[in-house]
């Protein structure tokens, strides 16, 4: 894995990208502009970001900027220009109040603050390093809590980030003077190997140079701390060997950790390479020196995003979902698909990350050619659907399937691991998958008031597909109602559908109908509630005028008469699966509705 990421690091280097930070340097998302006067006194803050259409309305998202790498620490630890509030102005936000407070930390950060930055910045002479070196002399904490510059904020105060430019020269951020860099790249330079330093063979690359003593963290995992978490690190003696301390037991070169840190944080930081599935963080990339954005659509719109479903997409999205369906249409009718853009021989990779404690866990981990994958993703695509209308069932789509419709809970972290590995690997859904839209269907209640049904359309999709993978029919098998079906769980779960329908038509409206009662029952132990119900039957279909009457009276001797006049005592966990399928699908039959996919 880690050398998949050197070589991913590789490749971005080769491509040119932008958003990749050189070796030595971070990417900030900048919200606001310290603006000083040439005397070091502060002048103004300006909003220090770029118009993005957020839904219909215009919001100002932060701006990326290059700052010195520094990798984070828990505690008080400076940065070469550094960009946190609480480090520039020594001041802390203090939402009872509304106003600014300085409180212990702060005052040491600004103190930490000045002391790294004025050695830093000591033999550069610009006009802007020189007012910032003034600012940091002549400001005091302390005396600043009613600044009516910074009281501007208010609470935008507490997270923002900062560059320092000078009055009349905006365009000219610190962070980006010549002067700048190059004190930063030659200090860099001074810390190349040590003496001290351990040499050993690379476990990653196979060369032999210096070992890292720790490795940079990673940011933007959800859940993890704020100052970035660990892959690799030793923090026990019990983890230690051979005398090795921290990560030199990784045996991982200075370089590789570099490479392998720097491509991971990219990738937390792309919107178009990652993705949260519950807890865990998913990314995923291509290994290809071309333009990646086609393999991550299209890898995207089968089994994360679902496509575009919002009304408001253009036109052109709207295209772009319906070719990136045609695809996989063709790709699970085992027809070849063409793409522009894509070689279908592109190695692929799929990573799912979990914070624990302060090191990642490593969930998923999986690589292979993207054709593959697609074709995998593609099975799933066509297992997951009734028709061809139907749009593939994203991930969170399912794991919201899963659960309550009261529940704010995430669904199961392990079995999101499994369900993503099945269908990765194009293996059999988890059991545990099918166990789980069972017992919704089973226990959870209509609610028409908010058009919730316990059986509804993606619940049967997922019934569908964990039978199909289980070669319980054939493929193209029970995407409808199947009235020559022999099955008699599948028959069952019909016949209750329209016993329901029966006793709607005949009372209307009432507090509770027979799903509300019998149905978790009659879809486990059907001999138990099945003459009861058909009894029940009876007076209700009296009520029918006298051709529904008939037509209902048929229907229900056709399906007893599948049964050969028997009910099962009781049904193992696919037959339950079968029964709410048939109730699914024949109740969609008996109101006649025609969905044309979700």
């Amino acid at each position: 894995m880690l050398r998949d990421l050197c070589s991913y690091y590789d490749l971005l280097c080769a491509r040119g990208e932008s958003d990749l930070p050189p070796m030595g340097y971070s990417l900030v998302p900048v919200t606001f502009d310290l603006v000083l006067s040439e005397d070091g006194t502060l002048s103004e803050i300006l909003p220090y970001g770029q118009q993005q259409l957020v839904g219909k309305k215009l919001k100002l998202a932060p701006r990326k900027e290059l700052f010195p790498f520094r990798n984070s620490v828990s505690g008080i630890a400076a940065e070469t220009i550094d960009h946190r509030e609480k480090y520039l102005f020594g001041l802390e936000w203090d939402k009872a109040h509304e106003g600014f407070v300085v409180s212990k930390s702060s005052a040491l950060a600004f103190e930490k603050c000045r002391e790294v930055n004025l050695a830093f910045l000591e033999p550069i002479r610009t006009p802007l390093a020189e007012a910032y070196k003034a600012f940091l002399n002549r400001w005091r904490p302390e005396q600043e809590t009613a600044n009516p510059v910074l009281l501007q904020l208010g609470k935008e105060y507490a997270g923002a980030k900062f560059v320092i430019t000078l009055r009349g020269k905006l365009d000219e951020p610190l962070n980006r003077q010549p002067e700048v860099k190059a004190r930063w790249e030659a200090l860099l330079a001074e810390a190349a190997p040590k003496e001290d330093d351990i040499i050993g063979q690379c476990a990653v690359s196979g060369k032999t140079g210096p070992l890292a003593r720790t490795h940079d963290n990673i940011s933007g995992i959800r859940g993890g701390l704020a100052t970035g978490v660990n892959l690799v690190c030793f923090n026990n003696t019990a983890f230690e060997s051979y005398g090795r301390k921290q990560s030199y037991n990784s045996s991982i070169s200075v370089e590789s950790m570099k490479k392998y840190t720097t491509a991971l944080n990219y990738l937390t930081a792309s919107t178009l390479h990652k993705q949260m599935l519950g807890d865990m963080t998913l990314l995923f990339w291509a290994g290809t020196a071309d333009d990646e954005k086609p393999y991550l659509d299209l890898f995207g719109f089968g089994i994360l995003s679902g496509g575009a479903s919002d009304e408001n997409k253009d036109e052109a999205r709207q295209m772009t979902d319906e070719m990136l369906q045609k695809v996989y249409s063709e790709l699970a009718e085992g027809h070849a698909a063409d793409v522009e853009g894509i070689d279908f021989q592109t190695p692929f990779f799929v990573l799912g990350l979990k914070p624990n404690s302060s090191r990642l866990a490593v969930k998923i981990f999986e690589k292979n050619s993207f054709g593959k994958f697609l074709k995998n993703i593609a099975r799933h695509c066509a297992d997951m659907r009734f028709s061809p209308g139907d749009k593939p069932l994203s991930l969170w789509q399912i794991d919201r399937a899963l659960l309550s419709p009261v529940s704010s809970e995430n669904g199961d972290p392990a079995l999101q691991a499994k369900l993503l590995t099945a269908v990765l690997q194009g293996a059999p859904y988890p059991e545990t998958m099918l166990t789980n839209v069972v017992r919704r269907c089973r226990t959870d209640r209509d609610d028409e008031t908010k058009s919730f049904y316990s059986v509804n359309r993606t619940r049967a999709r997922i019934i569908r597909a964990c039978l199909r993978r289980k070669n319980y029919f054939q493929e193209d098998e029970y995407t409808m109602l199947q009235e020559n079906s022999t099955d008699p769980a599948y028959n069952l779960g019909r016949l209750f559908a329209v016993l329901e329908k029966v006793q709607t038509e005949a009372l209307g409206s009432v507090n509770a109908t027979i799903k509300d009662k019998f149905f978790s029952s009659a879809c486990t132990t059907p001999a138990l509630v099945f003459p009861r119900l058909l009894k029940l039957a009876q007076p209700h279909l009296e009520k029918l005028g006298e051709g529904n009457r008939v037509y209902k009276d048929r229907m229900i001797g056709s399906l007893l008469s599948k049964l050969d006049g028997a009910f099962p005592t009781t049904q193992n966990l696919q037959q339950q699966g079968m029964f709410i399928l048939g109730y699914y699908q024949q109740k969609q039959k008996l109101y006649e509705k025609t969905e044309k996919g979700e």
